[in-house]
């Protein structure tokens, strides 16, 4: 150990400084207040050995001011005198003295103080210690919150602010200035009755840490949240995980399309299957039927268009079920309003009037789907009317 000794007579300080050695320590002795000042400017000393009576400032002095510096506390002060008056020792104590020995010099008490010196030094160091370690501990956590892409939160006991980082500013639009020391519910009051309260509340209670997800409350961002008890409080890291949610729900609905689609496959195909021996059988009526008999084949022929209008239904299906784009060719829209009307108007009591410009423009459409647009819309016009 390092110890500073300040003694201003030649054969005093040489003895103490032998004896002191005789401990394995290393000694600086020198002669007045003013030296040690300066041996102080140039290295630190863990333990002092002043005596009181020095030339210029004497130790009581020196030991005062030592004790006003910043690393003041650090340091063992042991102060040296030939006054033995109740009173001088008091006031030895009072100006920061650890302790004091009398002269003359015993060798037993010199070596029991400074086995005590020793002693309160290695704690005082191991303290020191502990607290820069926690200090620098501090510092690494601070700087990992600091520059987190988590939001990180910290509440005390009565869930107010004490810590925000800037993730969590950025996140909840709000400056850490403007949030410390208030209180979550008063901040937010759009949070009271949400999962966030009910969560935080649950951890408060059970001080046991929770992960959930959870909206906003105006519903436009989603949170993943882990909290946990803290200091009393609680203490959350959250993050936005918007764009992952709205690319799970992209995946769930292209799942259920897919679904749908292997689904309306299968009816198609069923369908055609059943398309296919409806057009036959009309078919063959059509050719069995007499040729006096108009009647029965107006009837055929209405027949075999809604089945032909129904096999493009199945198509439509089909083209659904593999994902397909809708078949588009110019055509003369007229003519499918045309057809449109006379189907879905088709044995109602209900006509259309259809007044089309003579010079409209053909159109690139899917003529299938337009007709079960038109459909659609006469059907529900003829199914709105009063009867």
């Amino acid at each position: 150990m390092k110890i500073l000794l300040v003694e201003d007579q030649d054969d005093s300080r040489d003895t103490l400084r032998k004896l002191i050695e005789l401990r394995r320590h290393q000694v600086t002795a020198v002669a007045s207040a003013e030296e040690a000042e300066r041996a102080l400017a140039e290295e630190s000393f863990a333990f002092l050995i002043l005596d009181w009576m020095l030339p210029g400032k004497s130790g009581l002095e020196l030991c005062r001011e030592l004790r006003e510096r910043t690393d003041g506390d650090e340091m063992f002060i042991l102060l040296v005198t030939a006054k033995a008056d109740r009173e001088d020792l008091e006031q030895a104590l009072a100006a920061g003295a650890n302790d004091y020995l009398t002269k003359p010099i015993d060798l037993s008490r010199l070596n029991v103080r400074m086995a005590v010196a020793e002693r309160q030094i290695r704690e005082l160091t191991e303290r020191n210690q502990a607290r820069a370690a926690l200090q620098e501990s501090a510092r690494t956590l601070r700087d990992i919150l600091e520059n987190t892409t988590d939001g990180f939160i910290a509440l005390d006991f009565a869930w107010r602010f004490t810590y925000v980082n800037p993730e969590a500013e950025r996140l909840l639009g709000r400056a850490r200035d403007e949030l410390l020391g208030g209180e979550l519910w008063e901040k937010f009051p759009e949070l009271c009755g949400t999962q966030f309260e009910k969560n935080y509340r649950r951890v408060m209670a059970q001080q046991e840490p929770i992960e959930f997800e959870a909206s906003d409350p105006a519903e436009t961002k989603w949170f993943e949240v882990h909290c946990y008890p803290s200091g009393g409080g609680v203490s959350a890291f959250f993050r936005d995980v918007t764009e992952r949610k709205r690319a799970e729900d992209e995946r769930l609905t292209t799942g259920k399309l897919e679904s749908v689609g292997t689904l309306a496959g299968g009816i198609a195909h069923d369908l055609n299957n059943i398309l296919t021996v409806i057009s036959g059988n009309i078919g063959l009526a059509q050719l069995e039927a007499p040729s006096d008999a108009k009647n029965l084949l107006t009837c055929l022929n209405k027949a075999a268009q809604a089945a032909q209008h129904a096999a493009h239904l199945s198509s439509q299906l089909l083209t659904f079920s593999k994902g397909g784009a809708p078949v588009k060719k110019v055509i003369d829209i007229t003519r499918v309003l045309t057809k449109a009307s006379e189907f879905a108007l088709h044995g109602s009591n209900v006509r259309a009037e259809i007044d089309i410009p003579p010079n409209l423009w053909p159109a690139e459409v899917d003529s299938v789907q337009i007709e079960q647009v038109m459909n659609a819309l006469m059907l529900n016009a003829r199914d709105a009317m009063p009867t």
